[in-house]
């Protein structure tokens, strides 16, 4: 999570330890929306909050990602995680990106990072 390949300190490795397990408790509670055609329907619906995405993750699927979060106001969470970390913290192969259906859970991730 850290660039430039600087060694993590204790504080970078526990909020890497708090943002994945906020990530995999969204996923098994059934909040999270995974991929990016299903996370651009959800932020269409309205049901999306936060949308956590993948700064590694291909241009095609962050352009329309940001397109479609900047036309329905939702906010974008762009993390230095790569599509194979993002996907291992919800239980998935590879994610470009993730959706956030809850209020509180998506406040619990943002909060993780800071």
């Amino acid at each position: 999570m850290n660039e430039n390949n600087a060694p993590v300190n204790e504080n970078d490795k526990g909020r890497v330890k708090r943002f994945t397990f906020a990530l995999s408790l969204a996923r098994k509670a059934g909040k999270a929306l995974c991929g990016t055609e299903i996370v651009c329907n959800g932020i269409r619906s309205g049901s999306v909050v936060l949308v956590v995405l993948s700064a590694s993750a291909s241009a095609n699927s962050k352009k329309r990602i940001s397109n479609c979060a900047s036309y329905y106001n939702k906010k974008v969470l762009y993390t230095t995680f790569t599509p194979e970390e993002l996907g291992g913290a919800v239980g998935k192969a590879s994610l470009a990106c993730i959706g956030v259906t809850d209020n509180n859970l998506a406040f619990n991730i943002e909060r993780s990072l800071y």
